[in-house]
């Protein structure tokens, strides 16, 4: 089963491969691309398609696991930190409590 998963993926990385070289192949229209007064200097179109597709996953890989996960991280320290704040003083409070009693 382990060997078939990994030609089962295999096949579709080749299967993106060559559809990546086929869009690229077809699409050579230059276009430039540019905010403001800031320009890059024209390429195919399919530089432009399959390298916002390339760097967006790269970023949105980078983004979900070590950004994310620093979120949650603060999150829950905040909530603990709170947590225990909350029995520090229920501790205090018993400890004066006890000892007006003896």
């Amino acid at each position: 089963m382990r060997t078939f998963k990994r030609l089962l993926a295999g096949f579709f990385v080749v299967c993106v491969f060559v559809a990546a070289v086929a869009f690229a192949y077809y699409n050579e229209t230059p276009v430039a691309i540019g905010m403001g007064d800031w320009r890059l200097p024209p390429q195919a179109i399919s530089i432009w398609i399959l390298g916002a597709f390339v760097s967006g996953g790269l970023l949105g890989l980078l983004l979900g696991l070590r950004l994310f996960e620093g979120f949650r991280k603060n999150n829950r320290t905040r909530k603990l930190s709170s947590q225990l704040a909350a029995a520090r003083q229920e501790i205090e409070r018993l400890r004066a409590g006890d000892s007006g009693d003896n």
